[in-house]
């Protein structure tokens, strides 16, 4: 079973984007969660929900490589990988 443990977040990006984001993954030990848009990865902390970094992928390395489709983490968390 389920259970919530407490109420559903907002999380206001400092950053304007007119992408939506897609993809939501936390580290393995839950410290941090990675947000995964088509041309942005925003890595967060989680408690308190505080964004670290963020990078945007310039437009003419989307068009040649592709946009972003999935993020994992390294089990260590000490990386991510972006696809």
């Amino acid at each position: 079973m389920y259970f919530l443990t407490g109420w559903p977040r907002r999380l206001l990006c400092p950053l304007r984007s007119e992408e939506e984001p897609f993809h939501i993954h936390p580290s393995s030990q839950r410290f941090y969660f990675a947000v995964l848009s088509e041309t942005q990865l925003s890595i967060w902390f989680s408690r308190p929900s505080v964004l670290i970094v963020s990078y945007i992928e310039s437009a003419k390395a989307a068009a040649q490589f592709g946009f972003y489709q999935k993020a994992e983490w390294k089990p260590d968390n000490s990386m991510i990988a972006v696809a």
